[in-house]
């Protein structure tokens, strides 16, 4: 019959239990900063419009500072959209799916905060089973050309007119005391899946 671990090399079962308690500490810890989402500042960011300039409102071609996910890339809103008046939406037609251009910001967690010269309230909502991040009210997304270019110093989605309306960069001052964070809790709007998403 085999002998427990314990007897038969105490040793080990002690380094074998550091390492699982070590282990189990790592794993909670990436899990609370998985959980953390933080809209940031990018400052000179080249926003600009002229690689989709058929469907630009008015040309842009500006460095500011830009409001950016945790990967780094540039948020926008879309104009008149809320998270009760929803326009840009997930179907399952190419031509249609707006999501597949515009993907929606989706953090892990409604434990979400924002970096000083971000104006506005933080919130989220369900839209479609996602859970979407929320500037004021407005539901926030990426421009899919941003994310496949890998340029995080670029946003090249600032008002252009697809979908059935104008799409805008979230803009940001340069927060001159550093990245002092604010801590305001975020909201959570009633739950979000409409019936047709046309």
């Amino acid at each position: 019959m085999p002998r427990p671990l314990a007897r038969a090399h105490p040793r080990r079962a002690a380094i074998l239990l550091a390492g699982l308690a070590a282990l189990t500490v790592l794993v909670a810890a990436s899990m609370a900063i998985a959980k953390s989402f933080t809209l940031k500042v990018a400052n000179n960011v080249h926003v600009t419009n002229a690689a989709a300039a058929q469907f630009a409102v008015k040309p842009v071609n500006t460095h500011e500072a830009v409001a950016v996910g945790p990967s780094g890339y540039a948020v926008y809103t879309f104009q008149g959209e809320t998270t009760h008046h929803l326009i840009c939406k997930k179907t399952s037609n190419a031509s249609t799916n707006c999501w597949a251009f515009w993907p929606p910001v989706s953090p892990s967690s409604s434990s979400v905060t924002k970096q000083s010269g971000i104006s506005g309230k933080l919130g989220t909502f369900h839209n479609h089973g996602t859970l979407q991040l929320t500037l004021n009210g407005q539901p926030l997304y990426y421009f899919t050309p941003d994310i496949m270019g890998h340029n995080k110093h670029q946003a090249n989605g600032d008002e252009l007119k697809t979908f059935g309306s104008i799409w805008h960069v979230v803009k940001a001052s340069d927060p001159s005391t550093g990245t002092s964070m604010s801590t305001t809790p975020a909201t959570s709007s009633t739950p979000t899946t409409p019936s047709s998403w046309g």
